[in-house]
């Protein structure tokens, strides 16, 4: 009973054994003698495991190394690539610059004289100079007057800093969207900001000294705009938008229009508290009435075009025109050719505002600048046009302006590198993500080619005409006799003669015992 008890358990254990697969592993060849690993039977390898595992994390050693030694070599790239067209306008400005006062600068000639003589007053740096209270701008100008004996190059040498300062700032909140909604469009996007900031095209700003103006009311602007935009309300910022604020108002005209485009900020802006919200919003009304009625005290400019400052609303179409052209003028400045860019301009900047005001409202505080920007730079569009659209449509693509139509500019570009980087990372939809990245590539890279074009064109023979037209001048103000030369660098020769005598007296401009600048 026992030995049947045993068999039969035996052969059921030996049917669960048979019933499993086993794989049938072939013999190894044997070794030879001098070779450390052979290989055995086809399919198999005799690379023993610590080995392959030491290979395999040296490949994924090299990879990595490669990719990185790919990201730098990139990085380097863009990075000089984003250089370029600073380097270049550096470059084009020492070559091309003139060391003499210039049209409007001959009407700074008689208070840089008083300074020398008897000092210079509040009143004298509050007086208005067209439409424009240049309070800051003069400040400066007369700074740099008294250290360098009126050098030009000193001036010059501030308007660039003064846009670098707007391109670093665009840049890094540009940078900061596009991390916050993980986009890998950004690296294109730095060149093209760099293209559009340092323009040649902007030619009348580059290398006319009495423009640092302009990039002073930009700066400000700018650095305002991006400080109420922050994510926490603090007061500092408050203050810090209100300084802002003055400087812009108080260096051009435009600067007005910063007031109502920063209280729309601290409106979308959030707060912890809705107290302190308001609180911070009727101070800011107050301060901008307080702004708007000091700027407007005894505000009396005859129009420059000498027609009606009515003009614009008499003209309703060619207004229209004008601030259509201001805006396109980034582009290209031909005045037909502005006037339909103007319009794409606004429908692309309305589209891509509307767009990430639906889709991206977690970062909206981040891109709220942006927006902002947008605004001023059509707010200067409409500000500008009342007063100069007694001169025609066509003087809005005037180069001087290219630095506030700028701004709509970077946002369109920033707005058009979210589309494209978002698309890229789509993948619910692949055709329509497809589509959508060749229509951002196709404007942003015409946008590219148009800007290049207009401005290492038109720009280059803008700065070569100023260059010549001047430089025969300068030295003609040693003598001050040919009135057809005097009327080159103002329109009134006799004015200029007085001028001469200002600077002839305190060894001033091209009077001076240094010239640096030569």
């Amino acid at each position: 009973m026992k030995a049947s008890i045993s068999d039969s358990v035996m052969s059921e254990f030996g049917n669960r054994v048979l019933s499993r697969r086993v794989p049938v592993r072939p013999r190894s060849a044997p070794v030879k003698r001098g070779v450390p690993y052979a290989s055995g039977v086809a399919g198999t390898s005799a690379v023993p495991p610590s080995l392959d595992h030491s290979l395999n994390s040296q490949k994924q050693r090299c990879s990595r190394d490669g990719k990185k030694w790919f990201k730098a070599v990139w990085s380097i790239f863009l990075i000089a690539l984003t250089l370029v067209p600073l380097v270049i306008l550096t470059t084009q400005v020492s070559r091309y610059h003139v060391d003499v006062p210039f049209w409007d600068q001959w009407n700074f000639v008689p208070l840089l004289g008083k300074s020398f003589e008897q000092g210079v007053s509040f009143s004298d740096l509050w007086a208005l100079h067209n439409e424009h209270r240049l309070f800051f701008p003069r400040l400066i100008m007369l700074g740099f007057s008294h250290l360098s004996r009126y050098n030009i190059c000193w001036e010059l040498v501030f308007s660039i800093l003064l846009a670098v300062g707007i391109f670093i700032i665009v840049f890094f909140q540009a940078k900061k969207v596009f991390l916050l909604l993980g986009s890998p469009g950004f690296p294109w996007v730095a060149p093209i900001l760099s293209l559009l900031a340092f323009s040649l095209h902007q030619g009348e700003n580059w290398v006319w000294g009495w423009q640092i103006q302009i990039f002073l009311n930009v700066l400000a602007v700018v650095m305002g705009l991006v400080i109420l935009a922050m994510p926490e309300f603090r007061w500092r910022n408050l203050a810090a938008g209100v300084a802002c604020g003055v400087v812009a108002t108080f260096s051009y005209a435009n600067g007005l229009a910063y007031w109502p485009v920063a209280f729309l900020a601290l409106l979308l802006a959030p707060s912890p508290s809705r107290r302190r919200k308001r609180t911070a919003l009727a101070i800011w009304l107050g301060l901008t009435a307080l702004v708007f009625v000091s700027y407007f005290y005894r505000f009396s400019p005859t129009p420059p075009s000498g027609k009606s400052p009515f003009y614009f609303a008499i003209h309703p179409l060619e207004y229209v025109r004008y601030n259509l052209g201001y805006l396109g003028a980034s582009i290209i400045t031909y005045p037909e050719s502005a006037l339909f860019l103007g319009i794409f301009c606004l429908i692309l900047f309305g589209s891509a505002a509307w767009f990430f005001l639906q889709k991206h409202r977690q970062v909206i505080v981040a891109a709220m600048p942006f927006l902002l920007l947008g605004l001023y730079s059509i707010s200067c569009a409409a500000l500008t046009g009342m007063g100069r659209v007694g001169f025609g449509a066509a003087q809005a693509t005037s180069y001087r302006y290219v630095t506030f139509s700028n701004l709509i500019w970077f946002s369109n570009v920033i707005f058009l590198g979210l589309q494209f980087g978002e698309s890229r990372l789509s993948l619910k939809a692949p055709t329509r993500g497809r589509i959508k990245i060749v229509a951002s590539a196709a404007v942003l890279l015409s946008l590219i080619f148009l800007v290049a074009r207009t401005s290492y064109r038109v720009g280059h023979r803008v700065l070569e005409s100023y260059h010549h037209r001047l430089t025969p001048v300068r030295a003609e103000l040693l003598r001050g006799s040919d009135d057809g030369l005097l009327q080159r660098l103002y329109i009134d020769a006799d004015y200029v003669r007085q001028g001469i005598e200002i600077l002839r007296t305190h060894r001033l401009s091209v009077f001076r015992e240094t010239r640096s600048c030569e």
